[in-house]
């Protein structure tokens, strides 16, 4: 599936941001958008996708917040 080096890069720069977090770090869709240059749709499905999964909990406002990831 063919996708842009545009789009690309800015899942690079917020998986580089997502992998920085600990546990109790937040970001919220605008700090998403403005550290990756992706839309607000593609940031809010990563964290939604990462909340879907247990990574993130969706905190109140706008801000999703790392969890703890037992082993």
């Amino acid at each position: 599936m063919w996708r842009s080096h545009v789009l690309d890069a800015g899942l690079d720069k917020l998986q580089d941001l997502l992998l920085a977090m600990g546990e109790g770090d937040e970001v919220s869709v605008p700090h998403a958008m403005e550290i990756s240059g992706l839309p607000e749709g593609q940031c809010k499905a990563v964290l939604e996708a990462l909340t879907r999964v247990g990574l993130m909990v969706r905190a109140e406002g706008d801000a999703y917040v790392r969890r703890h990831l037992a082993s």
